[in-house]
C-alpha cells in the first residue's frame, strides 16, 4: 500500500518536472525569438526608417516646390504687364535713337569682317532678316511721346500662351513648345516653320511685350504667288483679354480675311477701330474661322499686333559682347558643329536680339524657339544620374522592409506555434 502511494508520488513528481522542463524550454525559445525581433526593429531598421521618412519629405517638398514655381510663372507675367501699365513713363524726346558711339561701331564692323567665314556667299549675306524693332515716335502730343511697335514680337518679349490656345504640333505633350515661330518678324516666313493646329477653330493666345493701345493686326504667309497656300489662315478675329486667363474677352476685330491678291501682297491688315476701353491691351487671342482649302490642318506663319505705347524697348546700336557672340556661333555654325548643336545657346530669341542673322543667315533659317544647349544638356545628364540613385535608394527601402516584415510575420508565426504547442501539452498532461 505505502509501496504503491510511493509510486504515485513518483509518477506524479516526473510528470510535474518534465511538465517544468517543456514550459522553461518554451519561455526560452519565446524570449529568444522576441530578443532576435526587438534586435532586428533597433538596430536594423531604424536606418531605413528614418531614411524612408526623409525621402518622402523631400520628395513632397520637391513637389511643393514645382507646383508654387508653376504659379508663380503663371502669375508673373499678368503681374509684369499690370505694373507696366501704372506705371508713369517720362519723356523721351530727348532720346537718340540713331546715335551711337562711332568709335566702337567701327570697331565691332572691322571684328566682324576679319572674322567672317569666306564660304559664305554674297548673295545670302544681302537676304533680309528683321532686325531689333525700332519704332516710330509720335509727337502729335507735346507732353507725351507715343511710340508705335508690334507688340506681337518675340525679339521685344511676346509670347504664346500654349495653355489657352488650341493643341499644338509645335508643343508635344512630351518635347520642346515651338509655338513662338509665329512671334517672329520676318520679312519671309519659311514655309516649314509655323503654328499649326488641327483643332477645327483653332484658337491662338499672344502675351503682347507691352500693355499698348491696339492701332491694327496683320497677317502674313510663307511666300506664295497667285494662290495662297492651302491650310493658311482665311478668316480669323481678334479679340483682348481683359484678364490673365481670358475668361472675359473683348472684341477688337472681327472677320478679317486674308486673301489672294492682284499684287501678291504678303502682309494684309485689318484696322481696329478707336474704343477707349482699349487703351491697355497686354493680351489677345485670334481666332481663326475659316482656312485656305478648307483642310483640316491650319497653319499660322506671322501674326504682328500694331498699337501705341509710351514705354518702348531700349533699341540700342550692336555692343562688341553681341559681335563677340555672332561670331563665336557663326564660327561654331560652320567649323565646330557638334558644339554648337548641342552646347551653344542659339535659339531665335539669340540670335535675332544680337542681330546675328546678317552674319549667319543658315543660323535663323535653322533656329528654334527652344534649343539644346549647355543649361538642357546639364539637366538632362544630371536626370540621368539622379533618377536612378533614387530608383535603386527606393527598390532597397522597400526591399528591406518587405524582407524585415517577412522574418517578422515568420517570427510571430514561430512564436505562435511554440505557445500552441505548449498549451496541447498542457492538455495532454492535465488529461
Amino acid at each position: 500500500m505505502v509501496q504503491a502511494s510511493f509510486g504515485k508520488d513518483l509518477e506524479s513528481a516526473n510528470g510535474s518536472k518534465e511538465s517544468s522542463n517543456a514550459i522553461e524550454e518554451s519561455t526560452t525559445k519565446k524570449e529568444i525569438w522576441y530578443e532576435w525581433i526587438r534586435n532586428r526593429l533597433r538596430y536594423y531598421m531604424i536606418l531605413e526608417l528614418l531614411f524612408s521618412i526623409c525621402l518622402v519629405l523631400i520628395l513632397w517638398k520637391l513637389c511643393h516646390i514645382s507646383s508654387q514655381i508653376s504659379s508663380i510663372h503663371s502669375e508673373f507675367q499678368y503681374f509684369k504687364l499690370d505694373i507696366e501699365s501704372n506705371r508713369v513713363s517720362k519723356p523721351t524726346d530727348t532720346i537718340n535713337l540713331d546715335g551711337g558711339n562711332k568709335k566702337l561701331e567701327e570697331f565691332v564692323e572691322q571684328v566682324i569682317k576679319d572674322i567672317k567665314n569666306p564660304s559664305i556667299e554674297n548673295n545670302e549675306k544681302s537676304k533680309e532678316y528683321p532686325k531689333q524693332t525700332t519704332p516710330t515716335k509720335d509727337n502729335s502730343s507735346s507732353n507725351n511721346s507715343v511710340f508705335h511697335i508690334n507688340a506681337a514680337s518675340l525679339i521685344l518679349g511676346a509670347t504664346v500662351d500654349s495653355s489657352r490656345s488650341s493643341n499644338s504640333d509645335n508643343n508635344p505633350s512630351i518635347g520642346r513648345d515651338q509655338s513662338g515661330y509665329v512671334l517672329i518678324d520676318r520679312s519671309d516666313p519659311p514655309s516649314d516653320k509655323a503654328w499649326c493646329s488641327n483643332e477645327e477653330n483653332p484658337i491662338l493666345t499672344i502675351d503682347l511685350a507691352k500693355y499698348i493701345t491696339p492701332i491694327s493686326v496683320s497677317y502674313q504667309h510663307s511666300k506664295w504667288s497667285g494662290i495662297v497656300s492651302d491650310g493658311a489662315p482665311r478668316r480669323y478675329d481678334v479679340l483682348a483679354c481683359l484678364d490673365y486667363y481670358c475668361n472675359s474677352l473683348e472684341p477688337l476685330v472681327s472677320n478679317c480675311e486674308y486673301r489672294a491678291t492682284g499684287d501678291n501682297k504678303q502682309e494684309q491688315s485689318c484696322s481696329i477701330p478707336f474704343n477707349q476701353n482699349h487703351s491697355s491691351i497686354g493680351k489677345v487671342q485670334f481666332h481663326f474661322r475659316q482656312n485656305h482649302g478648307n483642310v483640316m490642318k491650319t497653319c499660322a506663319h506671322t501674326i504682328r499686333v500694331y498699337g501705341e505705347t509710351k514705354e518702348v524697348p531700349k533699341v540700342k546700336e550692336m555692343t562688341l559682347k553681341q559681335a563677340e557672340t555672332c561670331s563665336e556661333l557663326t564660327y561654331d555654325y560652320h567649323h565646330n558643329p557638334w558644339t554648337y548643336n548641342i552646347f551653344d545657346y542659339k535659339n531665335c530669341t539669340v540670335l535675332y536680339s544680337n542681330d546675328c542673322c546678317t552674319e549667319c543667315p543658315e543660323c535663323c533659317d535653322e533656329c528654334v524657339i527652344e534649343d539644346i544647349n549647355t543649361g538642357t544638356f546639364a539637366f538632362w545628364f544630371g536626370f540621368m544620374i539622379v533618377v536612378p540613385i533614387l530608383i535603386f535608394a527606393i527598390g532597397f527601402i522597400f526591399i528591406t522592409t518587405v524582407l524585415l516584415f517577412i522574418a517578422a510575420g515568420i517570427g510571430l508565426f514561430e512564436i505562435a506555434k511554440l505557445q500552441i504547442g505548449c498549451l496541447f501539452r498542457k492538455r495532454k498532461q492535465s488529461t
